[in-house]
């Protein structure tokens, strides 16, 4: 992310907080900085040691953890379940509506790709869910499995 990209991110992030009737604090803009820098998802643990390599005034992981609430709530970062990690959307624009998220989370080289539901896929198995008389609690799909860089090639034959 270039910094002309970053500089509108975090304008779209101050007012999304904003509009939320929250506020987008230095310690707060900092985390989300290191999760849209970052190449795989984070722990609170892992954000703090991040934190405070860059920062002078350190942060605790309680704090880290209260900032993440904070940006999760206005959409901002997805906590991936499975992984007990954070990443920072990747589609943080005007268009990003989040009724639904799936992600695809590569078990050997930890890449986990942001899909978007564009064809409404997603949702028509969260309808024939509930169709089910199943309720979901959340809103979020995680596929573990492996990544084209890391799925084995086949082997060619002669």
């Amino acid at each position: 992310m270039n910094k002309q990209q970053l500089k509108k991110t975090i304008r779209y992030a101050n007012t999304k907080c904003e509009a939320s009737g929250k506020k987008l604090t230095e310690k707060c803009q900092q985390v989300l900085e290191i999760l849209l820098h970052a190449r795989t998802p984070l722990s609170a643990y892992e954000l703090t040691d991040q934190y405070n390599k860059v920062m002078d005034a350190p942060i605790l992981a309680m704090s880290v953890y209260r900032i993440l609430d904070v940006l999760e709530s206005v959409d901002l970062v997805h906590r991936l379940k499975s992984e007990n990690k954070f990443m920072a959307c990747n589609h943080v624009d005007d268009a990003c509506q989040h009724q639904l998220s799936m992600f695809l989370i590569c078990s050997s080289c930890n890449k986990v790709v942001e899909m978007n539901d564009a064809n409404h896929k997603v949702k028509v198995l969260f309808t024939q869910v509930e169709l089910m008389g199943f309720t979901p609690s959340g809103s979020q799909l995680e596929i573990s499995g492996l990544c084209c860089q890391c799925k084995p090639k086949p082997l060619k034959t002669n």
